[in-house]
């Protein structure tokens, strides 16, 4: 039987791969409906090509997105082809930040 600590790690934590960006996107005025809306909006295209996770929440004054993805160019992809037209489609504001980062590690907690 192999232990945890002989289990090879994940592809995403192993650093022969490409690492995955973090990503965050805030969204000024927006709250949980005006969320839902989007989200039943872009649910019949599927999940975006190169999204790894996907997390968000409400924030004080608005909405926040926070994803992991397999590279830069398809979080840039999906938010300037699919997220942004929509949004404007649905009276939302500009997103008050745009963030993407490579980062030096990700992956699951081990417990």
């Amino acid at each position: 039987m192999t232990s945890r600590a002989d289990a090879e790690p994940p592809f995403y934590i192993r650093r022969e791969h490409a690492m995955p960006y973090l990503t965050t996107l805030e969204f000024p005025t927006v709250d949980q409906q005006r969320y839902d809306a989007l989200s039943a909006t872009l649910a019949s295209s599927g999940p975006p090509s190169g999204i790894l996770f996907h997390s968000c929440a409400a924030v004080p004054y608005g909405w926040r997105i926070t994803d992991l993805w397999e590279s830069a160019t398809a979080f840039d992809r999906f938010v300037d082809v699919s997220l942004l037209p929509t949004t404007r489609a649905l009276g939302w504001p500009e997103p008050s930040r745009r963030e993407c980062i490579a980062t030096y590690h990700a992956g699951m907690v081990q417990r």
